[in-house]
C-alpha cells in the first residue's frame, strides 16, 4: 500500500486531521441482514435504528432494529420495474414525520417512498433517458440525480429545476456540498463543481472513471475511482492527499464522524483510512462490494454481490456473538482467491503455518503459507495483533499457463468477432477475478463499441471463463458474443446454489444460477418486433479497407476514400433525417468495393452495406442497379454458388460463407423500417428463393451464420404475423425452421428459432398443420429434452398451449 502526496499538500496534512478523534476498537460484524434476492446496490441509514437497502431484485426494503445487534425488515417498497442502484433519504417534516427515502434505477425514474407507505411512491420524477444510478439531497430538501445520460438534475418541491449538463460520460456520483453548490463524478474522469446550476470548476487526477464522492466538513471531499485510488480534494481544485491499498475498482466511499474514511470495492473488502493510511480491512464474502455508508453512531452499513445487507461498529455491545462471528470469519476464509490476486505463487518456497508466529508489518499486509497441499492466504491485523485466514489461494485456471497479451500475463485472451471478416477480431484479455462486467465495459469503452453489448459480452466471459472456486467445476464451451449467442443458464457450482453475477454498471441483463429468484416475465409469444444486427467496428471496417485499398490494382480513387469517410462517420451516429442524396456518394464507394475488388475481399464492403439496410434503406435501394438486391448478392457475393450444396454438404468455401452471413443479416436489418419492411413484402418470393430454397443453408454451421440464420427466421415470422401473405410463405419458412431445430445446439440460437416458429403458430392455422406435417411437435419436444435453458422451456410451455 502506497500513500502519495502531492508536494503542494505536504503542509496541509496536520490541519487535516487535526480535529480527529482517535479511533476506538476495530470494527466487527454486528449483523447480517437477509431478504434480497440479488445484489445490493444502494444503502442508506435514517436513524441509528432505520436503515434502507436496495437491491436489483427491484425492491427496496427498511430495516428496523429490534435489539442492539439485530434488525428485521420492517417493509418492502415495490414500483421500480428493473434494479434499484441509488438511494437517498429526505428528512422528517410535518407531512411525512419518519421522513422520505428516494430510489431510482434501471428503469430511469426516481420513486419517492413515505417511510410507512410501501405500497405505492408518494412521487415519482421522469425526467433522464437512462439508468439513473446516483442520488443526493440537499439541506434544504432539493433531490440530486445522476444518470448514464450523461446529465444531473437538480429537484426543487419534486420539479426539475436545473440540468448539469457538461460530462462526456455517465454521471456515476453527485453531492450536495451546500444548497447551491453540487459536485458530479463521471466516467469521462473528471469532477465537476455547479453553483446554482453552472459549471463552475472541473477536478481532474484521476486515470480512469469516477464512481463516487463524499464530503469531508470543513475541508473539501473525497473520491473513489476504477483507478482503485481515493483522493482528497479541496473545493478550490487542489489534490490534497492520494490513497492508496485497494487492488481493483473503488466503488462507494463515506466520511465517519472522526474524519476518517471508509472506501469499499471489487477486491472483496472494506477499508477504514486514517491519516492517509489504511488502518482496517475487513474482507467480504463476495466479489464485489457495491456500497457503503455510515450511521449516525459511526457504525457503517455494506451492501454486496451476494444480496446481504451487513453492519459492523466498534462499539462492544452490539458486536454479534462470538458464534455469528466465527461464522462469518470461516464465510470469508472459505472464499477461493486466485493467484494472480496476491502475486505468482510457487509453493514449493512458501513458508509452512510456523510462519503464522511472525508478527506482520503492516495493517493488511498478506501471507501465504503451506498448509498441508493447501495454499492459504492470511491477512495482519495491527489492532489485534494476529494473523486472519482469509481465503485460499487458487491457480486461476488450473494447470493451464498464462496468456501474455502487450506484455502483460492474463488468465485469458479471447478474440472478439465484431463481425467485420477474419481481419476484424479483437483481442480481450480477462483474469477470472475480475467482474466479467467490468472487463466487458472497459473493452467497450477501449475500442468504442455500442453498450448495447454489453450483456453479451460479459455473458460470452462467463461462459468460457469460469473463474475457479473451491468445489466449482471449470468446463467451459465456447460461444459467440457478438452474435448473441453467448447468453445461458449455466450449471449449479457445488460451493454456492444461489450464486449471482450481475452487471455493476446498468444492472441490465443477468444470469442466475436460481431462477426461481427471478420475477415472473410476460408471456413471450408473439414476438411482435424484429431482431437487428446494429453492432459494428467501424473503425476496424474503415481500418481494413484502406489498408486493402493500399494493396491491390483496384484501389479506390482520393475522392472515393473521402466519400468512404463521410459514410463511416454517419454510421457512427446515425440520424434518420438526412436525404438520399447525402448518402449516394458514399454508397457508391461502398458498391465500387464490391463490384471491383477480390471476391475474397470484398466483406467489409458487404458488412456497411449491412448497416445502410437498418439506417438508409432508400439511399442504398435506389443506388443498386434497379432496386434488385437479390441479383445484387447473387452476382456480386457469390451467392449464385449457394445452388453447390443443395445435397446438405459440409461448405468449405469460406468467403461465400462470410457473404452468405452478411447477406442474411442485410436482409434481417430490413426489417427494422417501414421501407425496409415493404421491400421485403414486394420481394419475399426472390428473397426466400435466394437464402432459403432447396436447404442449402444447412451447409453453413459457423456461429455467426447460424446465429444470423435464427434471427432472419423470427423477423420474416414477425413480418408475415403482421400483413397478408400466401400459405406458400408460410409452410416454406415452418420447414425451414423445424428442419433447423433438428441439428442446432446453441441456445440463443434455439431459442431465437422457437419464438420464430411459436410466433407463426400463435398467428396461423396453416402453420398449425405445416407444423404437424413437418414433424414440428417431435422435434420440439427433442429440442426441450435437450436444452435446459429456462427462456427455452417458457417458449415451449407457450407453444405447447396454442
Amino acid at each position: 500500500m502506497t500513500v502519495t502526496r502531492p508536494s503542494s499538500a505536504v503542509t496541509t496534512r496536520s490541519f487535516l486531521y487535526s480535529s480527529m478523534s482517535e479511533t476506538g476498537s476495530q470494527y466487527k460484524l454486528e449483523c447480517s441482514l437477509h431478504g434480497h434476492e440479488l445484489d445490493v446496490r444502494a444503502v442508506v441509514a435514517l436513524s441509528n435504528d432505520l436503515v434502507v437497502s436496495a437491491a436489483r431484485d427491484k425492491t427496496v426494503r427498511s430495516w428496523n432494529r429490534t435489539q442492539a445487534n439485530d434488525f428485521e425488515q420492517q417493509h418492502t417498497y415495490l414500483g421500480h420495474s428493473h434494479y434499484v442502484n441509488a438511494l437517498a433519504s429526505l428528512p422528517p417534516s410535518p407531512e411525512h414525520p419518519k421522513g422520505l427515502i428516494v430510489s431510482s434505477g434501471s428503469d430511469k425514474v426516481i420513486n419517492v417512498y413515505d417511510v410507512d407507505r410501501s405500497d405505492d411512491p408518494v412521487y415519482t420524477l421522469v425526467g433522464h433517458t437512462e439508468n439513473v444510478c446516483s442520488l443526493a439531497v440537499t439541506a434544504s430538501g432539493d433531490i440530486i440525480s445522476g444518470s448514464w445520460d450523461k446529465l444531473a438534475i437538480v429537484w426543487k418541491d419534486f420539479q426539475q429545476a436545473y440540468v448539469l449538463k457538461g460530462h462526456e460520460a455517465a454521471v456515476w456520483s453527485v453531492l450536495s456540498v451546500d444548497n447551491d453548490r453540487v459536485l458530479t463524478a463521471s466516467a469521462d474522469k473528471t469532477i465537476k463543481l455547479w453553483t446554482n446550476g453552472k459549471l463552475t470548476q472541473t477536478f481532474s487526477g484521476h486515470t480512469d472513471v469516477v464512481r463516487d464522492l463524499a464530503m469531508i466538513p470543513g475541508l473539501g471531499f473525497v473520491s473513489c475511482s476504477n483507478d482503485s485510488s481515493l483522493r482528497i480534494w479541496s473545493l478550490s481544485g487542489e489534490t490534497l492527499m492520494e490513497l492508496s491499498g485497494h487492488t481493483s475498482f473503488v466503488y462507494s466511499v463515506s466520511v465517519l464522524s472522526t474524519g476518517e474514511m471508509v472506501s469499499s470495492g471489487e477486491d472483496r473488502s472494506v477499508r477504514i483510512w486514517k491519516d492517509g493510511q489504511c488502518i482496517q480491512t475487513i474482507h467480504q464474502p463476495c466479489i464485489s462490494v457495491w456500497c457503503v455508508n455510515v450511521l449516525p453512531n459511526d457504525d457503517i452499513i455494506v451492501g454486496g454481490s451476494d444480496g446481504i445487507v451487513r453492519l459492523f461498529t466498534r462499539s462492544q455491545e452490539r458486536f454479534a456473538d462470538q458464534e455469528t462471528l466465527k461464522q462469518f470469519d470461516d464465510l470469508v476464509a472459505s472464499h477461493a482467491i486466485p493467484s494472480n490476486q496476491v502475486g505468482d505463487v510457487k509453493k514449493d518456497d512458501l513458508p509452512g503455518t510456523e510462519a503464522l508466529h511472525v508478527p506482520g508489518r503492516k495493517e493488511g499486509q498478506v501471507l501465504m503459507v503451506r498448509n498441508g497441499d493447501v495454499v492459504e492466504a492470511h491477512q495482519w491485523s495491527s489492532a489485534t495483533g494476529t494473523w486472519t485466514k482469509v481465503g485460499e489461494v487458487v491457480d486461476a485456471v488450473g494447470s493451464n499457463r498464462k496468456q501474455v497479451y502487450n506484455g502483460q500475463e492474463y488468465d485469458y485472451v479471447f478474440d472478439i468477432d465484431i463481425g467485420a471478416g477474419p481481419d476484424g477480431m479483437l483481442k480481450l484479455p480477462f483474469n477470472v477475478t475480475e467482474n466479467p462486467y467490468d472487463a466487458a465495459q472497459k473493452f467497450i469503452w477501449k475500442h468504442e463499441l455500442s453498450q448495447d453489448f454489453l450483456d453479451q459480452i460479459a455473458d460470452f466471459i462467463i461462459k468460457n471463463a469460469k473463474g475457479v472456486e473451491i468445489g466449482m467445476s471449470n468446463s467451459a464451451q465456447y460461444v459467440d458474443p457478438y452474435t448473441g449467442a453467448a447468453r445461458y443458464t449455466p450449471e449449479t457450482r457445488a460451493a454456492d446454489a444461489n450464486a449471482t453475477y450481475l452487471d455493476p454498471f446498468t444492472g441490465s441483463s443477468s444470469y442466475s444460477t436460481n431462477s426461481a429468484a427471478m420475477a415472473a416475465e410476460p408471456k413471450v409469444l408473439p414476438q411482435k418486433s424484429p431482431l437487428l444486427f446494429k453492432q459494428a467496428s467501424l473503425s476496424a471496417i474503415h481500418k481494413k479497407i484502406l489498408s486493402t485499398n493500399a494493396e491491390i490494382d483496384a484501389a479506390l480513387s482520393q475522392e472515393d476514400i473521402e466519400k468512404l469517410n463521410e459514410g463511416v462517420h454517419y454510421l457512427q451516429n446515425p440520424v434518420a433525417n438526412v436525404s438520399d442524396d447525402k448518402h449516394r456518394g458514399s454508397i457508391s464507394t461502398i458498391l465500387k468495393i464490391i463490384t471491383t475488388w477480390p471476391v475474397e475481399l470484398r466483406f467489409p464492403g458487404l458488412d456497411l452495406i449491412r448497416l445502410y439496410a437498418l439506417y438508409q434503406p432508400s439511399a442504398l435501394l435506389s443506388s443498386i442497379t434497379d432496386g434488385d438486391l437479390e441479383s445484387f448478392f447473387r452476382t456480386w457475393a457469390n451467392l449464385n454458388q449457394l445452388s453447390q450444396y443443395t445435397g446438405g454438404q459440409k461448405a468449405t468455401d469460406k468467403t461465400l460463407e462470410t457473404n452468405y452471413m452478411l447477406a442474411v443479416r442485410t436482409y434481417a436489418n430490413l426489417f427494422g423500417t417501414d421501407i425496409g419492411s415493404d421491400y421485403i413484402k414486394r420481394q419475399k418470393q426472390a428473397i426466400i428463393s435466394l437464402l432459403l430454397t432447396d436447404g442449402s443453408w444447412k451447409s453453413f454451421q459457423t456461429k455467426n451464420f447460424r446465429l444470423a440464420l435464427a434471427t432472419l427466421f423470427l423477423n420474416f415470422s414477425v413480418h408475415l404475423s403482421k400483413t397478408s401473405t400466401d400459405e406458400e410463405d408460410e409452410l416454406l419458412l415452418v420447414q425451414n425452421i423445424i428442419e433447423y431445430l433438428k441439428e442446432e445446439l446453441d441456445v440463443e440460437n434455439v431459442y431465437r428459432a422457437m419464438v420464430a416458429v411459436g410466433t407463426l403458430l400463435s398467428q396461423s392455422s396453416n402453420a398449425k398443420e405445416a407444423a404437424v406435417v413437418f414433424d414440428g411437435p417431435v422435434v420440439l419436444q427433442n429440442v426441450t429434452r435437450q436444452q435446459s435453458d429456462v427462456r427455452i422451456r417458457k417458449v415451449a410451455d407457450e407453444i405447447s398451449k396454442l
